[in-house]
């Protein structure tokens, strides 16, 4: 789908897009390796999900700091904008707070799902969500339907349910789920 889009863009907005992009599918291969690195941490020793969630929020808040840090120096952050924007709105400052509520009880959520089961099954729900985003968008009006998207969504959503062999595509069965023949 960003590739469709991309495709659409002007000469100078491509180059935006392009780090866009990049940052998208960055972000998503290391939130796959975080994910799996969770459920290792989590068989390998006794971790309550709420004592990792904490160690990854400060770790976190120690990358954002240098990060910060780093992009304010290349003048592709104004850091110091943003502290003077908080310190004059007390309606920013609220919303900071219930977001970093917000994404603590998901991460929290998240990591009581890998320990309990899978990264997998933790990634499964985790597309749920963004469909149901999606449609919460739409229904707020802060996204207009498309049908690229609808199609990208319900390949998605069918994907997951076959992955999760709860559709089942006889071609599709693995030996191992098939019934084994008398030999006689």
């Amino acid at each position: 789908i960003s590739l469709v889009s991309y495709s659409a863009l002007g000469t100078s907005a491509k180059s935006h897009a392009s780090v866009g992009i990049f940052c998208c599918i960055f972000a998503q291969i290391f939130q796959a390796f975080m994910y799996v690195y969770e459920e290792k941490i989590m068989s390998q020793y006794k971790v309550q999900a709420l004592q990792l969630v904490g160690w990854e929020g400060l770790w976190g808040l120690g990358l954002a700091t240098v990060m910060l840090s780093i992009l304010y120096k290349l003048g592709l952050a104004d850091t110091p904008a943003a502290i003077y924007q908080m310190q004059n709105s007390n309606v920013l400052v609220i919303l900071l707070f219930l977001s970093v509520i917000s994404v603590a009880f998901f991460c929290f959520s998240g990591a009581n799902v890998t320990q309990r089961s899978s990264a997998v099954a933790r990634s499964t729900i985790k597309i749920s969500s963004t469909i149901l985003i999606w449609m919460v968008e739409l229904a707020m009006g802060w996204n207009t339907f498309s049908f690229v998207q609808l199609t990208g969504f319900v390949c998605v959503a069918f994907g997951t349910l076959v992955y999760n062999r709860i559709v089942t595509i006889p071609i599709l069965k693995s030996e191992e789920s098939m019934p084994v023949l008398n030999k006689s």
